[in-house]
């Protein structure tokens, strides 16, 4: 989702319903990012759905363990959006992950739709005052989609197509079983690769749960006051940030009243453009940014930013906006975005009750106007009704929660844990969108390889998530 943050196809089939996968690139030696070691990358080629002649060259990077030996079962990082590659990020995710490469390989996988796996890629907007009052210029999103219709089926990008391109990866590169971890829009991938190909699947690692019933974006204004609220309460509670914004929670409320009464302005470098220009920051730029930082560590820096935004600067709020906003961009590929969104959550939401529930937030219907009129036009995939039950599944499952997330709050992992018959729930009181916001990432670490050594949820040694503290607020 722009969401923050939270990256599809129909796999070809034969009349007995096998996949029909084409022979992939031999693997070539190449480097990624920092990592030391010589990693390898290819494609596997699938077809983007049943009796069509095109097809989709999805991009396959694996980074090898630190040992001889490794095992067989790699990790498969699944990234979020949806619109994000692994691949394409596997620098990045190459070093959060770099914890678990004692033992084994690291596969990263661009999604259909995504990096270089025919990215469905829309252009961004060119000035930087297109980026605020609105996630999506129709105008724009029109064109793309004329644009991408050239080259693609926008109907064959699901998460189900998805999850059997996958499979089908497995497949070539002789993998029996995987190890897959999901953060935000890669558990619902997660869940459904788990749900289709169960005996491929030796542990599910999933962290800031998005199911396949998520109904985005039903609840995302009040998840947002929500979570910002409990930063509130943690700044309330902690001696040193009491005391240098006792008004917190009054300079919140000051800020907000300000951008509906007047209008504001705010001096902001694009690092798209490295270019600063004066553009005007309303109150739903305010909410919606206030939204995308409380993903991450920079939450720890809004008392202060909210402190100068009601004495009248919103400069660094709305840079913060601006700078992740040009980031999801070049990250997100808005055709597989919406092919998700547009097909698998917003034809299920009740927008009556979406709205009421809007009321008198800070966001109020401003996430369910914008996705709806989105949507409007964008093609959508017939879903078997099936995709929208819970997954049931045996398989190992670690499922983690971060207490202030504003997207995927705590209640989605329990529900879905329900249906996990041998899963374990771990809930990080200072976490924000999986598990940012901790000082240290260590017992993080510490469990998920108890769990990749033994999956064995239950086995699991968890007393350090209460122990963990959570990232200093940063005071001048």
């Amino acid at each position: 989702m722009r969401w923050v943050i939270l990256a599809l196809g129909v796999a070809g089939c034969t009349a007995s319903g096998s996949p029909v996968m084409a022979p992939a690139a031999p693997l070539q030696p190449c480097r990624v990012g920092n990592v030391a070691e010589t990693a390898q990358c290819g494609t596997v080629r699938v077809l983007e759905s049943t009796g069509s002649n095109r097809t989709i060259d999805l991009r396959v990077v694996i980074v090898p363990a630190l040992t001889q030996g490794p095992e067989p079962d790699p990790i498969v990082p699944l990234a979020g959006g949806p619109g994000q590659g692994a691949a394409e990020l596997a620098a990045g995710l190459s070093q959060r992950f770099a914890p678990f490469r004692d033992q084994r390989d690291l596969v990263f996988i661009d999604q259909r739709g995504t990096g270089a796996s025919n990215g469905l890629r829309c252009p961004p907007p060119s000035a930087t005052a297109g980026l605020m009052g609105r996630i999506f210029d129709l105008s724009t999103l029109t064109a793309c989609r004329e644009d991408l219709a050239r080259r693609a089926d926008l109907t064959k990008y699901t998460t189900t197509a998805a999850a059997d391109d996958y499979a089908m990866v497995f497949d070539q590169l002789g993998y029996q079983t995987v190890n897959l971890i999901g953060v935000s829009y890669g558990t619902r991938l997660a869940l459904e690769i788990t749900r289709r190909h169960p005996r491929r699947i030796r542990t599910m690692t999933i962290e800031a749960v998005a199911p396949t019933n998520f109904d985005w974006p039903s609840t995302g204004a009040p998840d947002a006051d929500a979570a910002l609220n409990v930063l509130i309460e943690h700044c309330e509670a902690d001696q040193a940030c009491a005391a240098a914004y006792p008004h917190f929670r009054r300079d919140v409320d000051t800020a907000f009243t300000r951008v509906r009464r007047e209008s504001v302005t705010a001096a902001v470098r694009d690092p798209a453009l490295g270019t600063t220009a004066r553009v005007r920051f309303g109150s739903t730029d305010l909410a919606y940014a206030t939204r995308g930082i409380l993903y991450g560590n920079d939450a720890f820096s809004l008392p202060l930013w909210f402190s100068q935004a009601a004495d009248g600067n919103f400069d660094a709020l709305a840079q913060a906006y601006v700078t992740r906003a040009r980031t999801l961009d070049a990250q997100i590929a808005s055709g597989l975005h919406l092919g998700v969104y547009c097909t698998e959550d917003v034809p299920f939401v009740d927008f009556a009750k979406a709205a009421r529930a809007a009321e008198r937030t800070r966001l109020s219907t401003y996430l369910l106007d914008q996705y709806r009129q989105a949507c409007n036009g964008w093609p959508r995939s017939t879903l078997d009704p099936s995709f929208r039950e819970p997954v049931q599944s045996t398989v190992p499952s670690l499922v983690m929660a971060g207490g202030r997330d504003p997207v995927t709050p705590p209640r989605t992992a329990i529900d879905v844990a329900r249906t996990l018959a041998r899963s374990r729930i771990v809930i990080w009181p200072y976490g924000g969108h999986a598990t940012d916001g901790l000082a240290s990432g260590d017992c993080r670490a510490t469990i998920m390889r108890g769990f990749l050594r033994t999956a064995d949820p239950q086995a699991l040694q968890v007393d350090c998530v209460g122990a963990g503290r959570p990232r200093p607020f940063v005071i001048p």
